[in-house]
């Protein structure tokens, strides 16, 4: 397997927009937590994602919490507590394709290929104008994503 790309994928056809229906509307954060089991691979993270490009610093009036938990083997998940922006987003109802329909055209085909969607949100770019929405607080600064 390859691994995910660590600089900025280019702008695209089709990019990432983050419609919402209150623009002002303020939101209560809390500063997030993390074990300090946990904090070097923060750190690590941190480092390779504003490395790659994906991350920025910023400074912000409002950011969601970046918490830190820890997976059954040890390792570090970095969960978004984006909640109170999602309620404020318009919601995309787009409906899913028909798995059922996408297996059988797969099944007809002579070769295959293997999708590898590591990092996959940092493969996809957030429109300019919406990136601030994209805000989030760590132990260790303000972020937002690109």
């Amino acid at each position: 397997m390859r691994p995910a790309p660590d600089t900025l994928p280019p702008f695209r056809e089709i990019n990432h927009h983050i419609p919402l229906l209150d623009k002002a509307k303020k939101y209560r954060y809390h500063l997030p937590q993390c074990a300090d089991v946990v904090k070097p691979e923060l750190i690590a993270k941190i480092n390779r994602y504003v490395n790659a490009g994906w991350w920025k610093p910023i400074t912000v009036t409002q950011a969601a919490p970046l918490l830190c938990v820890a997976k059954k083997n040890g390792k570090l998940r970095t969960v978004l507590d984006a909640r109170q922006r999602n309620l404020n987003t318009v919601h995309d109802l787009t409906p899913f394709p028909d798995q059922d329909q996408i297996w059988m055209d797969v099944a007809r085909v002579k070769y295959r290929s293997k999708i590898d969607l590591s990092d996959t949100y940092e493969q996809i770019r957030i429109v300019a104008e919406d990136v601030w929405k994209t805000a989030f607080a760590t132990p260790y600064g303000t972020f937002v994503s690109e």
